[in-house]
Order: structure tokens, then C-alpha cells, then sequence
């Protein structure tokens, strides 16, 4: 199992879709978007994750790993943005 394409990519793919309203504020829509890229992304990562239990080659592996720390970072960062909303 092999994943291609960019997390831009992926997020266009699984994102969920966000639904504006004629009435919705801009923060109100910031924090949609920031909720659906962070689903996005914790997607990608439980696939990513499955990847690297499946696969045998060790180069691949190592790939797989770096991925995951990579989109473990990105994840933290957008929390620590929500945590700084609140």
C-alpha cells in the first residue's frame, strides 16, 4: 500500500467540507478550516501509521517514519494555535 501526493493534496481529498453561511463571521470560518485541516491531517497520519506496520522494505520504513514525525509536528503546531484562541 503506497501513498502519493502532498498533505495540500490529501487535505483536499478527506478534509471535511466547510460549509459557510451567510452570516458566519471570519473567525467563525478560520476555525473551521483550522478544525478540518487538523482532521485532515490525523487522517493521514492513522494511514501513514497502518502503512508502516504493513510494509517490509526498511528504506521505505525509515520514509514512513520521518512522514509521521513530520505530520505528528504539523499537528502539534495547529493545536498549540487553537490552545492560543481559547
Amino acid at each position: 500500500m503506497a501513498l502519493g501526493g502532498t498533505t495540500a493534496e490529501y487535505d483536499r481529498k478527506f478534509a471535511t467540507p466547510v460549509v459557510t453561511h451567510i452570516n458566519q463571521t471570519d473567525e467563525e470560518q478560520a476555525i473551521l478550516e483550522h478544525n478540518a485541516h487538523v482532521e485532515a491531517l490525523e487522517t493521514y497520519a492513522m494511514d501513514l501509521q497502518k502503512c508502516l506496520e504493513h510494509t517490509t522494505d526498511e528504506k521505505y520504513k525509515r520514509y514512513l517514519a520521518v512522514k509521521i514525525y513530520r505530520t505528528s509536528q504539523r499537528l502539534e503546531q495547529l493545536r498549540t494555535e487553537e490552545s492560543e484562541w481559547n
